[in-house]
């Protein structure tokens, strides 16, 4: 019975560093990617940061692409926005401007913790570069926050407390605004802290509220 466990345990070792490994190379994937683009950045750069064969990252991903769905996948486990206790503490609660602030701030946390490896700088490169990726995988992936506000935006116009309107509209236009107001904390800093940032999305946030609301 011993032996069988210390099997086990060497088996459940081997698997945990697979798993580490992987974590490593999508690490030094998302750096290079928003630093030199996701067309400027080869498998043997990737492999030559993580300390890893070309080899070993194919066997894992498969390609460059592949590596691309994953690092998106990656991403999004980081930070799902549909698991963010506040998020949904605001929707049980039905507060209105504490969904949409809510959204906000898990977006400047994630989005601007670290400026020059920001998951922004990977989306606009994806945009420009690999479109059909951006579209395939990370757009399904973004529309998850959408559907959140949506259903919410739709609940409140079923319950007579938001108007008649198109609630996918409002939900795409709101994540719009927001992430123009993140571009520009990114590239052209305005804000410099959260207090800042959220001072100018309350404004917005409580001229599309006080809007939907009847």
């Amino acid at each position: 019975m011993l032996v069988i466990n210390e099997k086990k345990s060497k088996k459940e070792k081997t698997r945990l560093s697979a798993v580490n490994r992987r974590c490593q190379i999508l690490e030094k994937a998302h750096e290079l990617c928003t630093r030199k683009g996701f067309a400027g950045t080869t498998l043997n750069d990737i492999a030559k940061e993580a300390r890893v064969s070309r080899a070993l990252i194919v066997q894992h991903f498969g390609s460059k692409e592949g590596v691309y769905e994953a690092l998106i996948d990656f991403l999004f486990q980081n930070h799902p926005m549909g698991k963010d206790p506040n998020i949904k503490g605001y929707i049980e609660e039905k507060d209105d401007y504490g969904v949409f602030k809510a959204f906000c701030r898990h977006s400047f946390e994630h989005m601007t913790k670290d400026k020059k490896h920001s998951p922004l700088r990977l989306i606009f490169f994806s945009m420009l570069e690999k479109p059909d990726l951006y579209e395939s995988h990370y757009q399904k992936r973004q529309m998850k926050a959408a559907t959140i506000l949506e259903n919410y935006i739709s609940m409140r116009i079923s319950e007579g407390k938001f108007k008649r309107v198109n609630p996918h509209h409002v939900a795409v236009g709101f994540l719009a605004m927001l992430t123009q107001l993140l571009i520009q904390e990114l590239t052209i800093p305005q804000f410099y802290n959260e207090r800042m940032f959220m001072a100018n999305a309350d404004t917005m946030i409580h001229l599309i509220v006080d809007g939907l609301k009847n």
